[in-house]
């Protein structure tokens, strides 16, 4: 096991409702001797608890710094490529948070969550975090963290190195006369060298 490894468990919300959708079901069930219709109810119900129940028994998430961990599968940060929400998620739903993982070798990997929010939120940051080599909904490592920098310095992952930007010492006024004295003084090289071979007087010469 990892030092520093953070676990992420299901919300225990979810355990409570699937019970209550259940005796909500067998309510039903009672109400359908007297009323048919209620089975239908009834059966609803019991679909409910049941998706509510497999939600509640979700596995363990958790995050190392070279890997994490969903239940027992292990997924080295290095594999992810991309991490793009559902549609559940990205209409305004938090919890359960439903990712779509895209690993080395065209592997794919749902994982789900079903957590308090400022947990999901957690979560979601972290992966997002760790996973250097990849995109989050279309969207690039560097280019992500650029416009959602995290409130926290500590927190707050380490960037590529940008290009510096080239430094002017003169403002463009002043280097366009810089090059026009430049070019003049080259002119008056040229034609103080032109008078000078002129004037000069011929070695074999004769007086």
């Amino acid at each position: 096991m990892e030092p520093n490894v953070e676990t992420f468990l299901p919300s225990r919300q979810w355990a409570r409702v699937g019970w209550a959708a259940l005796a909500g079901s067998l309510v039903c069930v009672l109400c359908g001797f007297g009323a048919p219709l209620a089975f239908i109810a009834a059966l609803a119900g019991f679909s409910t608890a049941a998706a509510i129940f497999w939600l509640a028994a979700r596995p363990a998430i958790r995050l190392g710094e070279t890997q994490f961990n969903i239940g027992e599968r292990c997924i080295a940060w290095r594999e992810v490529r991309e991490i793009n929400r559902s549609r559940f998620n990205s209409s305004g739903f938090v919890s359960p948070l439903v990712l779509h993982l895209k690993l080395t070798n065209a592997r794919y990997k749902f994982l789900i969550y079903p957590g308090e929010p400022d947990r999901v939120e957690r979560l979601l940051k972290v992966l997002r975090k760790n996973s250097h080599l990849a995109s989050f909904d279309g969207v690039s490592y560097r280019d992500f963290w650029m416009w959602h920098d995290p409130a926290s310095e500590d927190e707050r992952p380490a960037l590529p190195p940008a290009a510096a930007p080239a430094v002017h010492l003169f403002s463009r006024e002043d280097e366009e006369e810089i090059e026009r004295l430049y070019q003049k003084l080259k002119t008056v090289g040229r034609l103080d060298s032109r008078s000078s071979g002129k004037d000069s007087p011929n070695p074999k010469g004769k007086d």
